[in-house]
């Protein structure tokens, strides 16, 4: 598990419960299975996608981005569940139909930018950060990260430490 978050029997339960609510509504569509009730794919696609782009970047040597956001709040306060999900309709929608958005945990979001070099998904990663400023206002700041394969790493954990590295840097420069 590249996120080393080992999620709670509740969080486990309620995925499977979204799983098997949508499983039925998948006959339609495979998509509703891997979404959660934010609209945004749940972080096991995310990882499984992640580690299909690494095979796929090396073996044809392209390289894609890592772009993380978070809403930073000062210690104990916890996000408003309306704004995250205008944040996450908002990042879904901003970024292209086969680009991969997730939810991290209840403050940070991730998404696969495939085949976006660093300067390009620094443009797409900070334009986002800026418009949730606006659209999703509240009393903390957003931030952003990025990482790009092969540049900040070959493997997934080294891309995800090196995106979040760049949130905290993001943070301090605010």
């Amino acid at each position: 598990m590249f996120f080393r978050r080992r999620p709670s029997e509740e969080v486990l339960r309620r995925e499977q419960a979204s799983f098997s609510e949508h499983a039925a509504k998948a006959a339609g569509g495979g998509e509703a299975v891997l979404r959660d009730e934010l609209g945004l794919y749940h972080l096991w696609y995310l990882e499984l996608r992640l580690r299909e782009e690494l095979a796929r970047a090396a073996r044809v040597h392209n390289e894609f981005s890592l772009a993380t956001w978070r809403l930073r709040l000062l210690p104990g306060e916890s996000p408003d569940p309306e704004l995250l999900q205008r944040a996450a309709a908002f990042i879904a929608g901003s970024l292209r139909n086969y680009d991969i958005p997730a939810r991290i945990d209840s403050e940070r979001f991730a998404a696969i930018l495939f085949d976006a070099g660093y300067e390009d998904a620094c443009t797409v990663a900070f334009r986002i950060k800026g418009d949730l400023q606006i659209r999703a206002p509240s009393a903390g700041r957003w931030q952003a990260g990025v990482a790009t394969f092969p540049r900040d790493g070959v493997a997934g954990d080294a891309l995800i430490q090196a995106a979040f590295r760049r949130l905290e840097a993001d943070a301090r420069a605010a």
